[in-house]
Order: structure tokens, then sequence, then C-alpha cells
């Protein structure tokens, strides 16, 4: 039992001594730490770490690459697990064939104008307008909008109701699409790759300032990156265009009555067409003989003036060969 007692009374001893130890340490530390404070000291800087080495720029150029294929192959907001496939990105093109009497084709083409503007440009604005030979049997129109998808469902389902007012009637529809979802995320991954390098030449160009060779160099390569880089944007906002707004083609074509659409018609249209095409022959051959006759006028005059020098050469030669002609002998006078 005194073993056991000295024992034990050894061990709380050391316990005590061991926390007094480390409660003074603490304690020493803490006063010297708010001493120094206290008289405008600051307590001792934490240990510099090495600087992180910078890339030259083919360096830069092999990193970039690398980050672009660690873009396009992973995605950040997954854990690093297998990359979410993103949505798909299409970009349609419609088109609608109206056939309308001709008198009342231009009213019916203002009324789908006046429907995509009021909309606003956001959903749906005018790209091309036109018409031609309003009010005739041969007349034409056509207009081209770029609308969102919603602004398309609304439109397809009150074409039928604001076609009755105009009595025209849906000769044909199309409808075509075209996956941009690859060329999109391509370029995305692309100029992020390109606006990494950017952000590289920029550090390089300032951390770095070294030789002025080294530094039109960086610059005419962060110039060449950044012109890079502002192209492949305008691509993208022209690409992500074409996917949020569709293209539309609406066409107005004339419609004909039954008695005009019956298998005399092309006889009918050709008796109509008989004094149009006989004065249209006429005014070709005016316009023929008008483009003709200063030509003919100026070839006759030149051809009578080389004419008139040939001639009057030969009279000069005529008469400058007359005294060389032997004369005939004259008759004597006297007998035998």
């Amino acid at each position: 039992m005194l073993r056991i007692s000295v024992v034990t009374g050894l061990a709380l001893l050391l316990a005590a001594c061991g926390n007094g130890g480390s409660d003074g340490n603490a304690n020493r530390y803490a006063s010297e730490e708010k001493s120094a404070v206290g008289y405008g000291g600051a307590p001792p800087p934490p240990p510099m770490s090495a600087p992180a080495p910078t890339l030259a720029a083919g360096e830069v150029a092999m990193d970039s690459v690398a980050r672009e294929r660690q873009i396009v192959q992973q995605d950040p907001n997954s854990g690093g697990g297998p990359p979410a496939p993103p949505g798909q990105m299409m970009a349609y093109t419609y088109g609608w064939t109206f056939a309308v009497p001709a008198p009342r084709m231009e009213g019916l083409l203002n009324a789908h104008k006046k429907l995509c503007e009021d909309s606003g440009p956001t959903k749906c604005y005018v790209v091309n307008s036109s018409s031609s030979g309003l009010g005739q049997e041969g007349a034409y129109g056509s207009l081209t909008l770029r609308a969102t998808e919603d602004w398309v469902r609304s439109f397809e389902g009150g074409v039928e109701a604001g076609l009755k007012p105009f009595e025209a009637s849906l000769d044909g529809n199309s409808r075509s699409g075209e996956d941009l979802t690859v060329q999109i995320v391509d370029g995305e991954a692309r100029l992020n790759s390109m606006k990494t390098m950017r952000d590289r030449l920029q550090g390089l160009l300032k951390d770095r300032p070294g030789r002025l060779s080294d530094l039109l160099e960086i610059e005419r390569e962060l110039a060449r990156v950044q012109a890079d880089i502002d192209s492949r944007e305008s691509v993208l906002a022209a690409l992500k265009l074409r996917v949020s707004m569709s293209n539309l083609t609406l066409s107005y074509t004339p419609k004909y009555s039954a008695a005009a659409q019956s298998v005399w018609r092309p006889l009918g249209d050709a008796f109509s067409g008989f004094m149009p095409n006989v004065v249209n022959t006429l005014a070709a051959i005016v316009a023929v003989v008008s483009a003709i006759l200063p030509i003919a006028i100026i070839a006759g005059l030149l051809l009578w003036l080389v004419l008139a020098l040939f001639r009057r050469q030969g009279r000069g030669k005529k008469k400058a060969l007359a005294p060389l002609a032997p004369s005939s002998p004259k008759p004597s006078g006297g007998g035998v």
C-alpha cells in the first residue's frame, strides 16, 4: 500500500508540473505578443513562400492548350466527375406560303408586319419586306422576320384565324433546324483558353519588364490574342442569336378563282398576253435599231471618205500618165 501511494503521488506531481509548464509557456507567448502590439510593434511575419514560377510565351501557349482540354473534358460544377451533357442548341428556320387575293395581299402583309413590330424587338423584328405588282394577278410579296420560339408558337396558333378577314389560305409551310451545340461549346472553350493566355501575357508584361525586345514580343502576342478573343466573341454572339431567335420567311402568292384555275386558263393567259407580247417585241426592235443606227451612220461616213480618197488618188495617177502617152504619126503631104 505504501508503494502504491508513493507511485500515485509521483504521477500526480509530474502531471501538475507538465500542465504548469505548458500554461506558463502559453502565458509567456501571449504576454510577449500583447506587449509588442501595445508598443506599436508587429508580430513576426509568417514565413515567405517561394514565388510561383512564371512561364515564357511558348510555355504559356502550351499551358493554354492544356487548359482548353481541361475545360472541354471536365465540368467544374460536377466535382471532377464526367461532364454533364449541355442542352441542345438548335437554330430553326420556318417558312409559310399564303395564297391571298391580289387586292388584299398588301393588307395581309402589313398585318403580319404590324403583329411582329407590336411585340417588340426583343421578341420579333422585321429583317426584310418586299412586294411587287400589288393589285394585279402577278402580284407577289415576301416578309422575312427574326423571332423567338414563344412568338413563333403564338403566331402558329393564330395564323388560321388571321387569314379569314383577308380571304386567304395557308398554301404550304416548312420547318428545318440546325444543331449549333458543338460549335458554341467548342467556341466557348477556345475563348476561355484565349482569355487565360491573355491574362498570363498581361502578367508577364507587368511582372517582367526585361529587355525592350522581349516587351515588344509580348505586346505583339498580346495584341494578337486580344484580336482573336474579339473575333471569337463576335462569332459566338452571332451563333447564340441564331439559337435564341429563329428565321421566318412569309411568302404571299395570288389566289385565283375556281374559273381561273380551269384547264382553259393557259389559253386565256396566252390571249391576255398577246398585245403585251407584241408591244414588248416592237419595243425590243426599236431599242436595237436605236442602238445600231448611230454606228451605221458613222460607219457609212467613214466608208464614203475612204472611197473618195481612193477615187482622188486614181484621178491623180491618170493625169500624171497622160503626157507620157505616144503621139500618133502625122500623114506626109507629098505624093509619090
